[in-house]
């Protein structure tokens, strides 16, 4: 297991030189780029093929490999155009993701509307659109992964929608949502998903989740991947980030 920073809340004000500086001396090996959020370090889709090589290489100069590309695409509109146009553009992001050396991007599922259409609409229609991305993510040796996130934080709702995907590209995201505790230990969610995880949103580390119990269920299992810091943002994100590195190091030397 490894650990990665998700530029999201604590390095969405911070150029790439900068992320990958702080990833450097937090000895933090891998960093999940947010998209569609405007952040500085510039990994978009607007980037062009010369810069995307230049992200990818400076990279991989740094050490760092890119473990991850976090879009804000979803899928749990009514309108059938809605929902192509975050198909297409989630397709763009395997390309891009590709391209920089991303094995996977994020999509959401994600909510489920109040009227015009049941959730077992939602369900098949994220399914579907899973299948699509994922078709085109084999092309370009991409994982498409969906969160556990917003009302899909219930497993069975991510479990169906990966299962009528069928796709071997296609991936879960376990978000370390603290509505699970609610309904006993984390296992009850992490054991019916656990063959599918390819990623791992942990947030602030003292909130109260069992991440170190999680984390021991994982190693179990054989997961290599990457577990990625989601914190909230901080005056102080270098001095948070490097405490939190070495908490996490410090629960990983204690499997």
């Amino acid at each position: 297991m490894k650990l990665s920073l998700l530029t999201y809340l604590l390095g969405k004000d911070m150029e790439l030189s900068e992320v990958l500086d702080i990833c450097r001396h937090a000895d933090i090996p891998g960093v999940e780029f947010r998209a569609e959020l405007d952040h500085k370090h510039g990994v978009e889709l607007e980037r062009t093929a010369e810069e995307r090589a230049a992200i990818r290489a400076r990279c991989a100069d740094a050490g760092v490999a890119v473990a991850c590309v976090a879009t804000s695409c979803r899928f749990e509109y009514p309108e059938a155009a809605k929902r192509q146009e975050d198909i297409d553009r989630a397709k763009r992001y395997v390309d891009l993701a590709a391209d920089v050396g991303a094995p996977r991007i994020r999509v959401f599922g994600n909510a489920f509307p109040a009227e015009g259409i049941s959730k077992t609409e939602v369900v098949e229609n994220v399914g579907a659109a899973l299948r699509s991305i994922a078709e085109h993510g084999a092309t370009r040796d991409v994982d498409v992964c969906l969160e556990m996130h917003g009302d899909f934080y219930w497993w069975e709702h991510t479990l169906n929608a990966v299962r009528l995907a069928d796709h071997p590209r296609v991936g879960i995201v376990h978000n370390c949502d603290p509505r699970e505790m609610k309904f006993g230990p984390i296992a009850n969610f992490y054991e019916p998903v656990k063959t599918y995880i390819r990623h791992v949103h942990m947030h602030d580390l003292e909130n109260g989740y069992p991440y170190a119990a999680l984390m021991a269920m994982l190693k179990r299992d054989g997961y290599s991947g990457y577990l990625s810091l989601e914190a909230s943002a901080s005056e102080e994100p270098r001095r948070v980030i490097a405490i939190y590195a070495e908490l996490f190091r410090a629960w990983l030397a204690a499997l």
